[in-house]
């Protein structure tokens, strides 16, 4: 013969309840309050117009790595080859996704023309906040630590889907 407890079925019951109250009010706030940042990484090219003096003439590429709110990249010049050669390097700017934009600063290596001194090897120091808007970046950067921020515009490039290899 079964015998229940009175007070041990209430007491699971309520426990019971209680659990399923809390969860529908973390999930709703969560629903309303939590919203994960927009997904920006891939490549941006910049207008050559919208650049320093020193990087009028050239190429150049900013490739952006995303992990929730953080960001890393690279920002190198040049041509597409000499970008894809280098694509397995460590990023060298890091920074965070807040609010509507980014901010990405740290050093660049062989940026031409744009280091303090004309010897290979050299680092700019660069210091990027922007605002990302549909298939574009806009905003300032300054590519040396003296240097006063430029307005800048850089277009999303299209995603390369990798090709598969046959054996």
């Amino acid at each position: 013969m079964i015998h229940l407890n009175v007070k041990l079925l209430s007491f699971y019951g309520i426990s019971l309840a209680l659990v399923a109250v809390l969860f529908k009010v973390v999930t709703a706030y969560g629903e309303t309050n939590l919203k994960a940042p927009p997904a920006i990484a891939g490549n941006y090219r910049f207008d050559p117009k919208s650049l320093p003096e020193c990087l009028k003439s050239d190429v150049l590429v900013l490739t952006i790595e995303q992990s929730g709110v953080y960001l890393s990249g690279n920002l190198r010049s040049g041509s597409r080859e000499g970008r894809e050669k280098t694509a397995e390097e460590k990023p060298s700017l890091f920074g965070k996704w807040e609010t509507q934009g980014l901010n990405l600063s740290g050093a660049v290596a062989n940026l031409a023309g744009c280091s303090d001194s004309t010897a290979t090897g050299q680092n700019s120091s660069v210091k990027m906040r922007g605002i990302v808007d549909q298939e574009s970046l806009k905003g300032k950067i300054s590519l040396t630590d003296k240097a006063a921020a430029t307005d800048f515009t850089a277009q999303r490039e299209a995603a390369v889907q990798p090709q598969k290899q046959e054996h």
